[in-house]
């Protein structure tokens, strides 16, 4: 093969291969509706429950971003004008404001995904730290979570991927960021899940573990009676974002001893709260 061969060759070889190697780390930006318990977080705040200034439902931005086989999500917060999410300043002495994208921390009283902060949820409480890490490789999400009320701890809880067991699959499909996607209605604990996802992503992920119809599907869409999310923007790219790995000096738990932590850490904050 002459030389002007071997060129031609190459340069055919090139959009391929930086196709490959631009699969391999990016980010998804999702859109997010959930509806809030007003009353719930007044009462969080130390309220009767009575005018808490917070709408029905809210509307925020989720960042997925993947490389080298570990993926962080992360929430940009809504602003609530002071009450829990925005402009009141926390523990650390920063606004709420200032600090409104951090990653996702420990999720709700179930498994990942179960309510506000684990994947799909608004991140971290106020006064404390956390992250939602995703191992692609293993198919593991996971949680961390930081004191701060007493002493400062990082916690570390792991947890498999769930996949659907009661999927019911669609031949319907539909274009979502540009990634061809299959649809399936998914039940998950009380809830029904419209899920469009697409198997032209190179790994597996979901916003909200139970969700994925089939190991090899990244969810693009998922919607139900009190949330929904949408991918709006797959961006297949190089990320600068060195934030992703597990800190050396976690803690590893269980996820019950996590949510166990969680509920004393919250309590000792709620008592602080009442007291001021």
């Amino acid at each position: 093969m002459n030389l002007m061969s071997r060129l031609i060759m190459a340069a055919a070889l090139l959009p391929v291969s930086s196709a490959l190697f631009a699969q391999q780390s990016g980010v998804i930006d999702y859109e997010v509706t959930q509806r809030i318990d007003a009353s719930r977080m007044a009462r969080f705040q130390g309220g009767n429950g009575e005018g808490a200034d917070v709408p029905d439902v809210i509307t925020l931005q989720q960042h997925f971003t993947f490389n080298n086989g570990i993926g962080k999500l992360t929430t940009d917060r809504p602003d609530f004008g002071g009450q829990g999410f925005g402009g009141r300043r926390n523990q650390d002495g920063d606004s709420t404001r200032q600090r409104r994208q951090r990653p996702d921390g420990p999720g709700g009283e179930g498994r990942p995904g179960s309510g506000p902060g684990g994947p799909g949820g608004f991140g971290p409480q106020r006064g404390f730290g956390g992250g939602q890490l995703v191992d692609l490789q293993n198919k593991k999400y996971e949680t961390l979570f930081s004191t701060s009320v007493d002493e400062k701890k990082t916690y570390l809880s792991e947890e498999d991927y769930v996949i659907a067991p009661n999927a019911e699959r669609s031949d319907k499909t539909k274009k979502i960021a540009g990634y061809t996607c299959k649809k399936a209605t998914v039940k998950l604990k009380d809830d029904t899940y419209t899920v469009w996802y697409t198997t032209e992503l190179p790994f597996s992920y979901s916003p909200i573990n139970g969700l994925l119809p089939e190991s090899n599907g990244v969810v693009l869409s998922a919607e139900s009676s009190s949330r929904s999310f949408t991918a709006k923007k797959v961006s297949l790219k190089p990320v600068t974002d060195t934030d992703l790995s597990v800190p050396a000096d976690a803690q590893k738990v269980t996820p019950e001893q996590l949510r166990e932590i969680r509920r004393t850490e919250m309590e000792k904050l709620r008592k602080r709260q009442q007291q001021n």
